[in-house]
């Protein structure tokens, strides 16, 4: 095993408030239906209703990867993106498509005007045409049956999408809890803009994290916010989605939250909240061992009970250390089938941050340690091998990539090296009937893609690498 100096990380507040509203993300679709939320492949609604990120619509969900800290012709932080098209056996490297300022044509010439362009990625079919499009910032990547082929502008950018109003049309929820409500037109104006919902965001004009999904089982995504003053975290906020659009005035959740992801884990119909649980003092985040906490849904939300689970519940693999960030990331979804939503929790300090994910069970009674599973490059059949600050784990998704509705387990590793340090890498575990399997699993980095595999060193703000595989988001 190599070893490389270990790199500086943010504190866990500042990484997800970076990452989630102003740098990269990964989107995966899903015919799965399941939540992940699953955050860009929203949960399964109680009216049946089913995101599936396919940008061709040929039957088959895409991924798309941003890498917003990627050097482009010598130009530091100008960002990629890299789309990768689904089919019957899983994800085709062979045919991606590489967008940014190196790009012929007007899709390059938006890129080139954009700093860390592929932030705040979202996947949704904006304007209702049956194409899932790709907005990016104030970009967006319009969908069609050759793919994403043109482009245009957003007046503003989104950091999340969802359908707060329930009316069947995506919406994009900016930075700072306004919702533009869709459809949009192709010179990108919404149908309609709602207020901006008011919250206590602490040091900051926006809050830390955002999760979006339906707690309420009545087929309109809500929010849930976490926010904090430097080094103290604040409870989170819950903002319910409504016929006129999200509630602009919050509810208190019991905890005081971080990341989160929303999956009906107990299978009773309403969408539950999983969410990092960084305590108050939220810079002790990063020495953290790690807890998760369920809060199950109900018509008027979040309930206040909530399920503790970490490495040190029964049936859960390993032992809980300092610093191994236990539920650091977090993506919902059904992978064996059996209608409750099953939850990948990222382990991406375990092993001196060679990192690991430990896939835990829905049931009725909820999410529990038994069956649970766990995976790292060190896992026979898994291809690589774990190395310190490799962080694998750093963020998962549950999504179906092959559409035949058994969900694959998608992981990154933002700190994996190609021929430059710190490139990141992303695996796809195929799904089958007992769950994600470790034969045929699918490895590749930016180079694999013809993607910028040289990052954006920043030790000021504690930046490494491109950022590849470091978040996968709405």
């Amino acid at each position: 095993m190599r070893t490389r100096r270990r790199r500086r990380w943010w504190p866990w507040w500042t990484a997800a408030l970076c990452v989630a509203l102003i740098a990269g993300a990964i989107v995966f679709g899903s015919g799965s239906g399941s939540g992940g939320e699953d955050e860009d492949e929203a949960p399964a609604k109680a009216r049946g209703k089913r995101i599936v990120t396919d940008f061709d619509a040929d039957g088959y969900a895409d991924l798309a990867v941003p890498a917003p800290l990627s050097t482009v012709g010598g130009v530091r932080r100008a960002g990629s993106v890299s789309v990768v098209y689904g089919s019957a056996t899983g994800p085709d490297v062979h045919r991606p498509q590489v967008f940014d300022r190196s790009t012929k044509g007007p899709v390059g010439e938006l890129a080139a005007r954009e700093e860390h362009f592929g932030m705040d990625a979202v996947a949704r079919d904006l304007d209702s045409d049956g194409f899932t499009d790709l907005a990016l910032g104030h970009t967006v990547l319009w969908g069609s049956r050759d793919g994403l082929r043109t482009a245009g502008r957003l007046p503003a950018a989104g950091v999340r999408g969802g359908d707060f109003d329930g009316d069947g049309h995506a919406d994009l929820l900016a930075a700072d809890l306004t919702v533009r409500y869709g459809p949009f037109d192709r010179d990108g104006r919404p149908r309609r803009t709602g207020g901006k919902a008011h919250g206590d965001w602490g040091d900051s004009e926006v809050p830390r994290t955002i999760t979006v999904g339906d707690l309420t089982g009545d087929g309109r995504d809500d929010v849930v916010t976490g926010q904090g003053f430097e080094e103290m975290q604040y409870p989170g906020h819950f903002f319910q989605g409504r016929p006129a659009g999200l509630a602009l005035e919050p509810k208190n959740v019991n905890t005081y939250n971080g990341v989160g992801t929303v999956g009906d884990v107990n299978g009773d119909g309403f969408g539950d909240l999983v969410v990092r649980e960084v305590g108050s003092v939220s810079e002790d985040a990063v020495s953290h061992l790690g807890e998760i906490r369920v809060l199950h849904g109900s018509p008027s939300g979040p309930g206040r009970k909530a399920t503790v689970i970490d490495q040190e519940t029964a049936g859960i693999p390993g032992t809980g250390l300092s610093g191994d960030q236990f539920g650091a990331a977090l993506a919902a979804g059904d992978v064996d089938g059996d209608g409750r939503a099953d939850v990948a929790v990222g382990v991406p300090g375990e092993d001196g941050a060679a990192g690991r994910v430990v896939l835990l069970y829905g049931s009725r009674t909820g999410l529990t340690g038994a069956g649970a599973r766990s995976y790292a490059q060190d896992t026979p059949g898994v291809p690589g091998t774990g190395e310190r600050d490799d962080r694998f784990g750093g963020a998962v998704r549950i999504a179906d990539l092959t559409g035949d509705r058994r969900p694959e387990l998608v992981v990154g590793a933002p700190g994996e090296d190609g021929a430059h340090p710190d490139s990141g890498a992303v695996w796809v575990l195929p799904g089958t009937p007992a769950g994600p399997a470790v034969r045929g699993v699918a490895s590749f980095g930016p180079a694999a893609l013809g993607a910028p595999e040289r990052g954006s060193d920043d030790e000021d703000l504690n930046w490494r690498g491109t950022f590849f595989g470091e978040d996968f988001s709405d």
